[in-house]
């Protein structure tokens, strides 16, 4: 009987296992690794995931020879194009001081532009009168024992003006941003808007001469500056009634803090709960040197060492504006160099800011550009009652 030859056995069908990793060769199934792995909740691969991993390199003959020779997260053209940049969809945002004088102020509605405030006019005369005696007294004439007088009126007219932003942005940004685009630009804008309302309450001066703004006293201004729009509470001491200014050449003090208060007439510098302090930081950190308020015996529980914060000065708020700006020796801002410092006190009841739009934000959609438009606008008014509700501590060593 014949015999088979045993080469004919090792012809025969090997026994195979079939893998689900079968159609990924060996950089796939890196390419899968390296992604799995960048996972937060990556705690590794099984243990097929790994024997199929280590069969497949060994088959190409991936084998260490040269340096680089492992394709790796940073290497261009063998790694870095496939491992994710990842961005959180939280934004950092910029670190900003509170805005604090818009709401130091009363405000009105205007239902029409222009607007006719009423405000009080002078006081009816008072007289030191005899008693009524005789039938001449009787009348309403010359004869009556307690002479006539009249009330006065007056009205302020606030005119609106309008301040305003644009900007655009294309579908594809709000379409691949990792954060809402249309939510952060809104929320930013109504911030920006917001700030530059505080800079025109503060900073308003609508001269536009080569010199003399007090935000720009060696230039024109350029015509669209916000600061144009109307004249705000700077512009009382400077320009209006400069005799509310006091230039200090040195260093802040409580002494002169006060002088500078009762540069307005004793019947709003005297009332402290109606005041506030306006001031730049570089004089709020000045402020919080003074003596009067440093150390525990003289201030108490609320001395700046403790509560490292001004609180208050003779009662009186202090409020600190990134809209406050350093300024020349003038109290005026220049091209050059500002460095001195300026405490604006301010009586709140004496102003008023007029809303003929408040703060209105749109989104637009423009199809035939296919790109958005945001707009943010508001029309407002600022008046004040006379040229005495404000006065001015500048030239302040900073």
């Amino acid at each position: 009987m014949p015999l088979a030859d045993e080469r004919d056995a090792l012809k025969l069908n090997r026994v195979a296992v079939g893998s689900e990793y079968d159609s990924l060769n060996a950089l796939d199934m890196l390419h899968g690794y390296m992604l799995l792995r960048s996972a937060k909740s990556f705690h590794g691969v099984s243990e097929r995931f790994s024997n199929a991993l280590a069969d497949k390199v060994n088959r190409a003959q991936l084998k260490a020879t040269k340096a680089d020779e492992l394709a790796y997260s940073t290497q261009t053209g063998f790694g870095d194009e496939w491992v994710p940049d990842l961005w959180s969809q939280q934004i950092w945002h910029r670190a900003r001081q509170d805005n604090t004088i818009l709401p130091l102020f009363q405000s009105i509605e205007m239902p029409s532009n222009p607007f006719e405030l009423p405000i009080e006019g002078a006081d009816p005369t008072v007289y030191f009168v005899p008693e009524t005696q005789d039938e001449a007294h009787l009348n309403l004439g010359a004869g009556n024992p307690i002479p006539d007088s009249k009330v006065g009126s007056g009205k302020v007219t606030l005119n609106a003006r309008k301040l305003a932003l644009r900007v655009g942005f294309s579908s594809e940004l709000v379409e691949d941003a990792v954060i809402p685009v249309l939510n952060v630009y809104r929320e930013q804008a109504v911030r920006a808007i917001t700030d530059a309302i505080d800079n025109v309450l503060l900073n308003g001066d609508a001269t536009t001469a080569g010199t003399g703004n007090i935000n720009s006293d060696n230039a024109a201004p350029a015509a669209t500056a916000k600061y144009l729009a109307l004249n705000g509470l700077r512009h009382l001491p400077l320009v209006d009634k400069t005799a509310n200014g006091l230039n200090l050449n040195g260093a802040p003090s409580l002494a002169k803090l006060r002088e500078a208060r009762f540069k307005m007439p004793g019947k709003y510098a005297a009332r402290p709960t109606d005041l506030a302090w306006l001031v730049d930081s570089g004089t709020y950190s000045a402020l919080l040197g003074l003596s009067e308020f440093l150390t525990v015996d003289k201030a108490g529980p609320l001395a700046t060492a403790q509560t490292g914060q001004i609180g208050f000065v003779d009662g009186i708020p202090v409020f600190v504006s990134a809209e406050m700006p350093l300024t020349q020796a003038d109290g005026k801002v220049a091209s050059g160099a500002n460095t001195k410092g300026q405490a604006v006190c301010v009586y709140r009841p004496g102003w008023y800011v007029g809303y003929r739009r408040k703060i209105a934000v749109s989104v637009d959609y423009l199809s035939y550009y296919d790109s958005y438009q945001l707009t943010a606008t508001v029309r407002l008014a600022f008046v004040r009652f006379d040229n005495e509700v404000a006065s001015c501590l500048y030239n302040i060593t900073v």
